[in-house]
């Protein structure tokens, strides 16, 4: 919280050198967000990719510098914790006939969790002292993850039932080695505050460069993160 704090006061001290006579105001927020991954993928696999979702969270600290009364600017430090679940089920086992030879099939569920400190800088539109419109970009550093892996094949074989199960933790650069260290986005978003301060926000991120990115001689794969974000907040100074 002390780097937040100040962060937030270097940046108000800048407004306030550059001329802008309104009051500088700091706050802090706290709110859940809900991941929708992108997929790119070459060839396309059967059965299809499930598609990355789940839910996180994030905090921080922003300021709120005013160049207007309409127009300002809302930059804001934040760590955030996203998770993305996915599911697949492959097909039964058949020899070079096409015939069933087996009713294995195999369940693969995976539980990606990555940690990212993100910078983001909106211009703040305020057709009112209550309700502001929000755009502009947002730069995500990876900080660490990790991946869980669960996989099931269940089933016959030779008219015998068969069950497996594994399990797979990786951490760190290991769960992390296909994911971009930096994620460049682009945000837009709505906010209403009280006059006590508290802030109410809705915000939709979109990744306008992969997120994730596997490369190999016969197989493509590329991800990019949609994030929607529900935040608390409370503004100082008020």
């Amino acid at each position: 919280m002390n780097r937040f704090l100040s962060a937030l006061a270097t940046v108000s001290s800048f407004a306030l050198a550059t001329g802008v006579s309104a009051q500088v105001q700091a706050g802090i927020k706290v709110g859940g967000n809900f991941l929708i991954a992108s997929q790119s993928v070459s060839p396309e696999p059967k059965p299809p990719l499930d598609t990355p979702t789940g839910l996180g969270l994030q905090f921080g600290g922003y300021a709120k510098i005013p160049f207007s009364d309409m127009i300002g600017l809302r930059p804001e430090l934040m760590f955030s914790f996203r998770r993305g679940k996915t599911e697949r089920t492959g097909l039964d086992v058949t020899d070079q006939n096409g015939q069933v030879i087996s009713t294995l099939k195999a369940s693969q569920k995976e539980d990606q969790r990555l940690q990212y400190f993100m910078l983001n800088v909106p211009l703040s539109i305020t057709p009112n002292e209550n309700v502001r419109f929000m755009v502009g970009p947002a730069i995500g550093f990876l900080m660490g993850g990790k991946l869980n892996s669960d996989v099931t094949i269940d089933g016959t074989f030779n008219n015998q039932p068969f069950t497996q199960f594994t399990n797979e933790e990786k951490k760190g650069s290991a769960a992390t080695k296909d994911f971009k260290k930096a994620e460049v986005m682009v945000m837009a978003g709505a906010g209403y505050e009280l006059d006590m301060g508290l802030d109410f926000e809705l915000r939709f991120f979109r990744a306008i460069v992969p997120t994730q990115d596997i490369s190999e001689s016969n197989f493509r794969y590329k991800a990019f993160s949609n994030l929607i974000e529900l935040n608390l907040g409370f503004t100082f100074g008020n």
